[in-house]
């Protein structure tokens, strides 16, 4: 049933009281009390934030995090209904304003990139694919796990502590994240270039070891060797324990 324009008009200004603290008269309301809507709806978004981004809060200062906090909620009006979709859009909005503490910590944005992430895909529907769970890793042609995101990074930010991150660290860092099956608990794994490129053939279809090794080497113009197979045959036997790869491709 629709809400009636009053109502509809009342909620809009309550709303946009509790997030600018610009009070406009709202009938029904009494002024003394309304201040302690406004400090429970921040303390709920602080708290879902705080929650959400433990690394980036504990890089930064208390008086850092409330600057962003508050800045989020005051100018952000946050467009999706799921709630858990809220750090995703402060990750956009301190992009978007190009925030004065991303020039202190260049590497911030990277980090709620990061550990939002983690939530998304913990989060995300259930992607089924057909695979099976024995087979023979020398001749059969394998299956990436689907619930998988590949990443670039110029910074380290899943490998160090953010507070031991300097300039000196800029380079390039690859990895995919991705959910285990059985207990949707999220894993990362830091990857070379190469490998990385195998697993982004694996997303596209099943393959078997030697044809990755094969593939990767003739795009990166290297001489495919025992030693090189040898090699990725031990990290594809990684993959199939931390389930980045499930299985192996049904006949």
């Amino acid at each position: 049933m629709p809400l009636l324009e009053s109502t509809y008009r009342n909620q809009s200004a309550l709303a946009s009281y509790c997030r600018t603290g610009n009070y406009r008269p709202i009938k029904g309301i009494n002024k003394k009390n309304i201040t302690q809507y406004r400090r429970l709806v921040f303390s709920i978004v602080d708290d879902m934030l705080t929650s959400a981004f433990p690394l980036a809060y504990g890089l930064v200062s208390n008086r850092e995090w409330a600057s962003l906090t508050k800045d989020f909620f005051s100018n952000h009006p946050c467009s999706s209904p799921q709630v858990w979709h809220m750090p995703k859009e402060f990750y956009h909005y301190l992009s978007t304003i190009r925030h004065p503490l991303l020039a202190k910590y260049p590497f911030l944005l990277e980090l709620l990139w990061f550990e939002w992430l983690e939530i998304d895909l913990y989060m995300m529907a259930d992607k089924i694919v057909p695979y099976n769970s024995i087979g023979d890793i020398s001749t059969d042609a394998l299956v990436l796990n689907p619930e998988s995101h590949f990443q670039h990074f110029n910074y380290p930010v899943h490998l160090k502590n953010a507070k031991k991150i300097t300039k000196a660290d800029h380079s390039n860092y690859y990895l995919t994240i991705h959910r285990l099956p059985e207990t949707g608990s999220v894993s990362f794994t830091n990857l070379s270039p190469a490998l990385l490129r195998m697993l982004e053939i694996l997303a596209n279809q099943p393959c078997t070891v030697t044809a990755l090794s094969q593939q990767v080497c003739s795009e990166l113009g290297i001489t495919y060797t025992d030693d090189i197979l040898k090699t990725t045959t031990g990290f594809i036997q990684e993959s199939l324990q931390s389930q980045l790869i499930i299985g192996f491709a049904p006949n």
